[in-house]
């Protein structure tokens, strides 16, 4: 507690709360002879900035839980990488599995569903075959080859994060080979995924702060960026 009687004195900055006089609120006079250990407004001002504190570790964790996945991928030559952000693996002569590529899973969140097109149904090239949704949207994967689905891999929505195989299929070697995303490509799609997380990160105290003052719990990535530049985001990883 301040020991000089101020509050008796007319000097109107005498008279400004700490939180007026650091310009943390526009107008508040202290009404409690500054005596800030025994006042209910210190008290919740300073409930709300640890608030705010947590949250914007919380939104840091988001990019950086990304950015660590991303960086722990790596090229893996046992894997057909397809356009389309799709990936295959031979399981025998022209039979694969079909899954989604590591680099797009690592930017999923809060996926409510996955749908495949049917069982020994002949898929073309440019056709939809698996469409992701989310409390943020869709985004839709198309064939970047042609191919029949012999099965579907029954498994949990909440373990497509770890298993990224979703279906077996059939097709010859000469048509996959017309879809592959070589190496090269594959370093290019890396690097672009890290560089968009990283810029992600370098925004996050504008954007959290603004999140935060609307009161929305940010857990997800598309709450932090918004749903629109979530699917933009998700999209510009197949090209």
């Amino acid at each position: 507690m301040i020991k000089e009687n101020v509050y008796t004195s007319n000097n109107y900055e005498k008279m400004k709360c700490i939180w007026m006089a650091s310009q943390v609120i526009e107008y508040k006079l202290c009404d409690n002879q500054f005596d800030c250990e025994n006042c209910r407004f210190d008290k919740v001002m300073r409930n709300l900035l640890n608030e705010k504190e947590t949250q914007n570790t919380d939104i840091s964790n988001i990019a950086n839980t990304i950015f660590n996945k991303l960086q722990s991928i790596k090229y893996d030559n046992k894997i057909i990488y397809l356009k389309n952000n799709l990936i295959a693996k031979e399981i025998c002569n022209d039979t694969f599995y079909l899954g989604i590529n590591p680099i797009l899973i690592s930017f999923l969140d809060s996926v409510s569903s996955l749908s495949i097109s049917d069982c020994r149904k002949n898929i073309l090239t440019d056709q939809q075959v698996i469409q992701i949704l989310g409390e943020w949207g869709s985004v839709s994967l198309s064939a970047p080859i042609n191919f029949i689905i012999y099965d579907l891999l029954d498994f949990p929505i909440e373990t497509l994060l770890e298993f990224q195989w979703v279906a077996i299929i059939g097709a010859g070697n000469l048509e996959v080979s017309k879809g592959r995303f070589f190496q090269e490509e594959w370093e290019t799609m890396h690097e672009k995924a890290l560089k968009t997380i990283e810029e992600i990160k370098s925004h996050i105290p504008q954007v959290g702060y603004t999140m935060m003052d609307g009161g929305t719990q940010i857990k997800f990535l598309h709450q932090l960026v918004g749903k629109k530049r979530y699917i933009n985001i998700l999209n510009s990883m197949s090209t």
